[in-house]
């Protein structure tokens, strides 16, 4: 992937929420859903966006393309084979839809990093992050023999693509509040992003 290949913002929206108990990229945080959020995170970048999702006509109402994935069923890595397709040639910054915290100054950060390397993945405490990474094209055959095989772990695809991979230390300075990265997965997970929103944040 070179440092001026165009880019693709996809975010995935269409994970089953079986430990939410609903819809959670539907979830108001701030006054504002979840996959709002990271839209809004994006945005600033410049590039175009899109969302994938298992029910395209639920998020129409989004403005920006929908898309069911190519091979459904599959997971975040049904999603991403799905997005470095309709990309091609395209490279694509691949975002879950419940990463409320991303701000547009980490992303561009991400970006400047991809000159060379077939993808570029953030290290985070509980290790790789693969739903917040960036993906060159020829990714696209590693995915799609992943899933032939049906190996769905998108932390293992990864690993076999030999990325850049930006340690916490790099990207902390983006996250002063610790929070960048924060995933909501649980009712638990919603109440305590909801409560860190009223903390008082630091100058």
């Amino acid at each position: 992937m070179d440092a001026d290949t165009p880019l693709i913002v996809s975010v995935l929206a269409g994970g089953r929420s079986r430990r939410m108990g609903r819809d959670k990229t539907r979830l108001a945080l701030g006054g504002v859903t979840l996959i709002e959020r990271v839209l809004a995170a994006a945005a600033p970048l410049g590039w175009p966006r899109q969302v994938l999702a298992n029910q395209p006509e639920l998020l129409a109402d989004l403005g920006i393309p929908v898309h069911a994935d190519l091979r459904p069923g599959l997971g975040p890595l049904g999603g991403l084979h799905t997005a470095l397709t309709l990309a091609a040639p395209a490279a694509v910054l691949l975002l879950a839809g419940d990463l409320p915290f991303l701000t547009p100054a980490f992303l561009a950060f991400l970006v400047q990093l991809r000159g060379g390397w077939p993808a570029v993945v953030p290290q985070g405490p509980r290790g790789l992050q693969p739903l917040c990474a960036i993906y060159g094209p020829e990714c696209l055959p590693v995915v799609t023999t992943a899933l032939d095989r049906g190996d769905l772990r998108a932390q293992s695809l990864a690993e076999q693509l030999q990325p850049r991979l930006v340690a916490s230390q790099e990207w902390r300075p983006y996250d002063p509040e610790g929070r960048l990265l924060d995933n909501l997965n649980t009712p638990e997970d919603y109440q305590a992003a909801l409560g860190r929103l009223d903390e008082p944040r630091s100058e």
